[in-house]
């Protein structure tokens, strides 16, 4: 960090966040001449080296309404910030968050990044402005909140809350203000979150602290116009536990190393438990005052809130880490961020389906639908196990099913789907969800890649291919063969019929997809390469040409680099539309949608751009579909309570009996232990796609050992992968890392010993795939585990997430849980 920015954001955090002491804090004025800000920033830097600023920025598609005035006082307007999480069914809890700063410092800004991944997580989240001491005393702070509390509840039914399900949570002076509001107004508050702050004033922690000397004046003092022997009747009614009885909502207490600013938290507890009402108490050990304003504990502490209010507040929706649709008419690209390589897609009726590439994981050809091509669904998967079995028995890295097509003719779907070293292979069926029938080898061959067919106006078939230089030892052109029209065999050798290589600056043509249109036949191919290439379409009134060019969408001014590779759909009221990737590297090639129009039987895609005739991706759009569809995003985290494995797993080989297990203890996968090998070479590995730009994903494991050697672990795999877990060694339960360097062996580093062979292990990837191992046995504090490092792509594919047990024959791992959380 830059010498300028430190300060600004060490003054920023010091000022406005550490000192948020319900006691410890003075008047802002006092407070600036004792603080120093780069002096503290550093000190906490040596003394939490873990520490970093939480970014206050709401993951998309969260909203936030800010500004939005809710009382006046006078000349002074109260305000709030609304966090919306994106449009769901039912209307959103609501949590009320009330920022800290020792009633006479501090802004609703401090709990945005609180604020932000509550909406991620389902909840709607209101931070409040309220008149500090130096405004006004003692009980205006209480008054502005519940007023602001009654606000959002009156607004509730054009805002989206549901203002039966209301929380109220606070930190430091925030906390005690959250307590106290709870506590005066459980008519509308049906859970309170007291985050380190104090319960009573009055308590001889409390007492004793504001008589030192050193803290006079004291905040609290400032806030009630004098001390506790000057304002005893204050003191007592602003305390939280002068209010409890009988319908008090249930608190949760968070609290971190200094027990003085969650003074009279063990006896508000008691005296809510004496009358039957929920508390709930999570301790962060050794964290230091406003941690939940900092990562790595504001982590542990939105889990524990998440948690807390699940119970309280009911559950809300599981939140896909990504979402499209905005819930406002209105998507955004991708509208797949994930590694659905080289989409191909089509309508049958009111319903639109997509296919695209899988390479060699097992199962392959994945089978997504949906009602608006915006929010899509993975419904299975067309091939169970890759063809020719032998060949994937093992992992393959870069081989298997490259780039296929998906076309509706004669009452059945249809899929080509290329194997470059083996060939076109085609597999139908009347159901989309299959089943599909037995691949049926129909161009055997080596590079032969890419194939999309043409059922004609006058009954004859053909087929269209490109080619893999790797294998054939020739690209860059597009070969047209006859077909017959059962799809079962070829009737000519083909003949070249776009050649790139006579084309200025064309490389790497490959991808085609054929269309008929007004009497024109259409190729549609992407030229250039993966990440730096172009959409082009070339045209004829013969299918077997000549054909004339034109590039259709570029990168342009845009961030959407190398945008090429689709599929083009109409939908029934007449409105065009494409698909295409983009390639992110470490996340794969995630999905576009873009708008297509017609100048002059030319496809434009995209807006326009600089450069005549020629698209640019859109990052945001009306919807192409009108009307209103539920929310839906392929699946990603799984609880194994089903019979059989989420739809979004895939193996990195064919897999085989004695994998797994679903039915050996209900409700939990168990990955029976296969033989140690380098992380790239193993089979075993259960694996995911990355399915947002920032996420995290935990489960929850427990290792049955026979002897040493035996391990569970969570690793991301790429052409270099990385993973940790648990290890016997010595006999004892250990945590262990590893990087593996592409098939080659692992450099390990064993870290502590723990006290039991059950853990949690968690990896959380941030923006530019940065991830960061961590583990916890208690499941609220997480430990850090090595160095953060940077996702690799793999060959062909985006970087995975997985799950695998090794080790003697007889051990076993039982997975509780795989969570996939924003």
């Amino acid at each position: 960090m830059a010498a300028a920015a430190k300060s600004a954001a060490c003054k920023r955090i010091v000022l406005a966040c550490l000192a948020l002491g319900t006691l410890a804090v003075m008047a802002p004025a006092a407070a600036q001449a004792r603080y120093d800000a780069d002096t503290t920033y550093k000190k906490l830097v040596r003394d939490y080296p873990f520490i970093r600023i939480a970014s206050a920025d709401a993951p998309a598609p969260v909203q936030v309404r800010k500004d939005i005035v809710y009382a006046k006082r006078d000349a002074l307007a109260l305000a709030l910030d609304l966090y919306l999480p994106a449009a769901g069914d039912a209307p959103a809890p609501l949590v009320v968050l009330v920022h800290g700063g020792g009633w006479a410092s501090g802004e609703r800004s401090n709990m945005a990044p609180l604020a932000a991944r509550l909406a991620a997580r389902g909840y709607a989240a209101a931070t409040v402005s309220y008149r500090l001491s130096g405004q006004a005393r003692y009980p205006a702070a209480i008054d502005d909140v519940k007023d602001a509390l009654d606000w959002l509840r009156a607004q509730a039914p054009g805002l989206g809350l549901d203002a039966a399900r209301v929380a109220i949570a606070g930190g430091s002076a925030g906390g005690q203000i959250a307590a106290l509001v709870g506590m005066t107004r459980p008519d509308a508050v049906r859970a309170v979150i007291n985050i380190d702050g104090l319960s009573d004033f009055t308590s001889e922690l409390a007492l004793r602290f504001e008589d030192d000397p050193a803290k006079r004046p004291s905040a609290a003092g400032a806030w009630f116009g004098g001390r506790y022997a000057e304002q005893p009747a204050l003191w007592r009614d602003a305390s939280p536990l002068t209010h409890a009885g009988k319908d008090s909502p249930p608190v949760q207490f968070i609290v971190g190393a200094a027990p003085r600013f969650s003074s009279g938290r063990e006896a508000l507890a008691a005296t809510l438990a004496s009358h039957g009402i929920l508390t709930d108490t999570v301790a962060l050990d050794g964290a230091p005052h406003s941690f939940w304003l900092f990562d790595p504990w504001l982590a542990p502490t939105v889990d524990a809130m998440d948690r807390f209010l699940g119970k309280t507040l009911g559950p809300v929706p599981a939140r896909a880490p990504w979402s499209p649709d905005l819930g406002n008419g209105r998507y955004r690209n991708p509208i797949l961020h994930a590694d659905y390589s080289d989409p191909d897609a089509i309508r049958v009726g009111e319903r639109y389906y997509m296919v695209s590439s899988s390479f060699a994981n097992a199962p392959g050809l994945p089978l997504l639908a949906s009602s608006d091509m915006v929010n899509w669904e993975l419904v299975g998967h067309a091939l169970p196990q890759l063809t020719p079995p032998a060949a994937f028995a093992a992992p393959q890295p870069g081989k298997g099913v490259w780039a296929p097509s998906l076309r509706h003719h004669d009452g059945r779907f249809w899929i080509f789907y290329p194997d470059p070293d083996h060939g076109i292979y085609v597999t139908t069926a009347t159901d989309f969800a299959g089943p599909w029938s037995a691949p049926h080898l129909l161009l055997p061959g080596k590079g032969i890649i890419d194939p999309a067919p043409l059922w004609d106006d006058d009954g004859r078939a053909w087929l269209i291919h490109a080619w893999a230089k790797s294998r054939a030892g020739i690209n860059n052109v597009l070969t047209l063969r006859r077909m017959a029209p059962d799809g079962r065999s070829l009737l000519d050798e083909g003949r070249v019929v776009i050649d790139g290589n006579r084309l200025p600056g064309y490389r790497t043509l490959e991808g085609p997809k054929l269309y008929k249109r007004n009497g024109w036949y259409y190729v549609f191919a992407p030229a250039g390469g993966v990440e730096h290439g172009w959409q082009s379409v070339f045209r004829s009134r013969r299918i077997e040409g000549p054909y004339e060019d034109r590039i259709v969408m570029a990168q342009g001014a845009t961030g959407t680099n190398g945008p090429h590779q689709g599929a083009w759909v109409t939908t029934p009221q007449g409105g065009d539309w494409f698909f295409h990737f983009q390639d992110l590297r470490a996340y794969g090639r995630v999905v576009h949608l873009q708008p297509l129009r017609w100048l002059e039987d030319w496809p434009l895609i995209g807006e326009p751009s600089a450069t005549p005739g020629v698209g640019q991706p859109v990052t945001e759009h009306a919807k192409p579909v009108p009307g209103v569809f539920a929310r839906r995003e392929p699946a990603t985290g799984d609880e194994f309570d089903g019979a059989v494995l989420g739809r979004q797993w895939q193996w990195t080989a064919n897999p085989q009996r004695g994998w797994y297990a679903l039915d050996a203890r209900p409700g939990m996968l168990r990955l029976f232990a296969q033989p140690t090998a380098p992380l790239r070479t193993l089979g075993s590995v259960l694996t995911q796609k990355f399915p947002a730009p920032a996420f995290g994903l935990t489960a929850s494991a427990e290792l049955r050992t026979v002897r040493d050697g035996d391990q569970v672990g969570l690793g991301v795999l790429g052409l270099t992968s990385q993973w940790f877990g648990l290890r016997r060694v010595d006999g004892k339960p250990r945590m262990v890392a590893a990087r593996c360097e592409g098939a080659g062996e692992c450099i390990e580093t064993l870290g502590p010993a723990l006290d039991s062979y059950k853990v949690l292990l968690r990896a959380q990837v941030t923006h530019g795939a940065r991830v960061a191992f961590s583990y916890s046995q208690d499941g609220y504090v997480f430990i850090p585990l090595g160095e953060p490092f940077d996702a690799m792509m793999g060959r062909w594919v985006g970087a995975q997430v997985g799950l695998l047990a090794t080790g003697a024959p007889g051990a076993w791992a039982d997975v509780d849980y795989a969570r996939i959380t924003p």
